[in-house]
């Protein structure tokens, strides 16, 4: 009797260590994660031109300055 017990108990406390410790599995990882977009890159340029002096008198002094700005998304 004490062999049969052996026999029936040995397969069902190995299912239930397998079932068990199939529970405490780790999740699957995450999906990867996308990329995020290529950034674009806008641009604007101004001239300012600032004439000083009076052509008549002295020599006409003109100064131009430009300003460039960008903006990136």
């Amino acid at each position: 009797m004490n062999s049969l017990g052996k026999r029936v108990f040995s397969p069902l406390s190995l299912a239930f260590c397998v079932a068990i410790l199939g529970g405490c599995a780790s999740p699957p990882p995450p999906p990867p994660t996308v990329p995020p977009p290529i950034p674009q890159r806008t641009c604007e340029t101004t001239d300012k031109t600032d004439v000083q002096g009076d052509a008549r008198v002295d020599a006409q002094v003109t100064r131009t300055t430009t300003l460039t700005r960008c903006v990136t998304q």
